[in-house]
């Protein structure tokens, strides 16, 4: 190939990263095992579904692999035959990209089937057409999204297929495609239980469990006409029952006599954000008149339109052009322009305009805003309930705070290894009214493999941890506590005791006899509302056990507060200790008083 026909052809693309996510829908993908005697009900036990994806790190003499290293969250490079770095990986018409060898592994004690997809375009939607996706399993060629099966794990023998996904470019792609870049995608692994396991009645329970989120309609071409009611609503519909797509167009709002509703697959706009984790959904939507004009709605009028894009999703955006609609509570809530619901149960998404332009659904592949949880790419947290959902996560995980919330509970970090980037937000914990629980921290860290750090990334440093302001059962409250062995290391942020009528205690470490927790500060700012008995108690403990917790500050501010001096409190903490680290001193500025080397 010439200079001037590789000039013509070549496209340059930034290397396509790969972030491996493990989707688990819940609910339908588990099954139930029951062990009887003469007596009645023995025991019942949840069948555990349990899908892992491992891409190859090494390899035989012979190319067979030799290790296999867990993806999810991982990044992959396409291989070449001369070994070449991911940046000097150029595609053009006709070449052919494959990725290092795939496994996936049944590590539950359910059989499973399972579908692999390219989704969450990063970048250029538009040169991911002319790209084909392919999946070689056991020397076969299969289309991506092609279902699967795995026998359950039995004993310590698992099942497992080894794949491998290559991607070709179309050999007629033309020069419309050049310079544009795919920035990352996502391979993700859909996995649900199989037709295998029988309950009373055979194995046919769970024949209708699919664990891929449906997309197909969303694209689905539509053009379908009525007549205009001229005393009433219009409705335009792709088919009568069960439609994918409707529109309401409310009397007075045109002038049409016929209006044509028209969808079609959409290039998302260049300027919505999709970030790793997240995908996006573009249509066109439009209604136009007898004579093929777009029809806008009439002056403080709007349309109404229903679309159908997928069950149980988690859709944490809705753009019409490049504008995010507001999101309401219900449908019967749309009552203004540019507005939007979500039904996860009906797998409908309804949304008030008076234009039509491209709309495009930004859907997380995780109960979270997007990200993977890595350190490049954290999981995002916008609302109070993803906030809580932390808990739940299997391993610890990177997380960053995008928006500024209120929880309605301490969210229990235990065991785990987490950091959290409070981003400029603030986190905040209100209980409902009445309720007291024992200790009111907004984060707690515990447990020998629990560690908690937190950071501030944003410039200002206004990210803030604000504790409970309500008295508790046993007078305790803060905005973090760790114990139990737990590690809790904070790097920056503003953090709030608020309650009225306790020591207010800031850092809690909580302490039974032998599991000794330990906090690290190396910066923030610290303090709280009221004194305890004329002691503002900002650091603290409450350990009987024989050897205690240590908190070391190495930095930050504190307000009534000198962690170079201040004891603990006498009567809750016996042998614990607030020190300073290494080489640092406290000077004092008014109120606060600043640690520093």
């Amino acid at each position: 190939m010439n200079n001037k026909k590789a000039t013509k052809r070549a496209l340059l693309t930034s290397v396509m990263a790969l972030v491996m996510c493990v989707v688990m829908l819940v609910g339908t993908t588990f099954a139930w095992f029951t062990d009887t005697a003469s007596t009645g009900v023995n025991k019942i036990q949840a069948g555990n579904l349990d899908v892992k994806l491992e891409y190859a790190t090494e390899w035989n003499e012979n190319g067979s692999v030799k290790t296999w290293t867990d993806a999810e969250g991982e990044t992959l490079t396409f291989k070449t035959k001369d070994n070449r770095a991911a940046d000097q990986i150029f595609w053009e018409p006709g070449c052919t990209y494959a990725l290092p060898e795939l496994r996936v592994v049944n590590n539950g004690n359910l059989a499973l089937k399972y579908k692999v997809v390219v989704s969450g375009i990063q970048g250029s939607a538009k040169l991911n057409e002319v790209i084909d996706w392919t999946m070689k399993l056991d020397g076969a060629d299969f289309i991506m999204g092609s279902e699967h099966s795995l026998a359950a794990k039995n004993n310590d023998t698992v099942d497992a297929d080894i794949f491998t996904i290559s991607g070709t470019m179309d050999k007629n792609a033309g020069n419309e495609y050049q310079n544009k870049s795919i920035d990352g995608i996502n391979i993700t692994v859909y996995a649900t239980q199989d037709t295998v396991e029988n309950d009373s009645f055979g194995n046919q329970y769970d024949k209708d469990a699919d664990g891929t989120p449906q997309f197909d309609t969303w694209y689905d071409n539509v053009a379908t006409t009525v007549t205009v009611n001229t005393t009433g609503d219009t409705v335009v519909k792709d088919k009568e029952t069960e439609p994918t797509i409707q529109a309401t167009v409310p009397a007075g709002s045109t002038t049409a006599d016929k209006l044509t509703l028209v969808k079609n697959k959409g290039e998302t706009p260049s300027n919505i954000t999709v970030v790793t984790g997240t995908q996006a959904l573009t249509a066109e939507v439009k209604l136009i008149d007898q004579n093929g004009n777009k029809v806008n709605a009439a002056s403080g009028k709007f349309f109404t339109v229903s679309m159908e894009i997928g069950k149980n999703l988690n859709v944490v955006g809705f753009y019409h052009n490049e504008m995010a609609l507001t999101k309401v509570a219900d449908v019967s809530s749309l009552t203004a322009n540019d507005q939007y619901y979500y039904d996860a149960t009906t797998g409908y998404v309804t949304f008030t305009t008076d234009d039509f332009s491209p709309f495009t659904a930004i859907v997380s592949n995780s109960v979270f805003n997007g990200g993977d949880g890595t350190e490049a790419n954290p999981y995002l947290i916008a609302t109070a309930e993803q906030a809580m959902q932390i808990e739940k996560l299997k391993k610890g995980a990177y997380l960053k705070l995008v928006n500024d919330i209120t929880v309605p509970d301490e969210i229990y970090m235990s065991g785990k290894k987490f950091v959290f980037d409070l981003n400029g937000h603030t986190i905040k914990l209100e209980y409902a009214e009445g309720v007291k629980p024992n200790n009111g921290s907004v984060l707690y860290i515990g447990g020998k493999s629990g560690s908690l750090t937190i950071n501030d990334s944003s410039a200002a440093q206004t990210g803030a941890v604000i504790g409970s302001d309500k008295t508790y059962t046993n007078k305790v409250t803060s905005a973090v506590r760790a114990g139990n062995y737990g590690k809790l290391t904070i790097n920056g942020g503003h953090f709030y005791g608020t309650s009225e009528g306790t020591s207010c205690i800031f850092v809690y470490t909580s302490m039974s006899s032998g599991s000794k927790a330990t906090v690290t500060i190396n910066g923030g700012k610290f303090e709280t509302a009221t004194p305890s008995n004329g002691t503002y108690f900002v650091l603290n403990h409450q350990d009987n056990a024989t050897a205690g917790c240590t908190i070391t500050v190495n930095g930050g501010s504190f307000r009534n507060y000198n962690p170079g001096v201040t004891t603990v409190d006498p009567v809750n903490a016996k042998t614990g200790k607030i020190v300073l680290g290494e080489g640092c001193r406290t000077t004092q500025d008014g109120d606060w008083f600043v640690v520093s080397k």
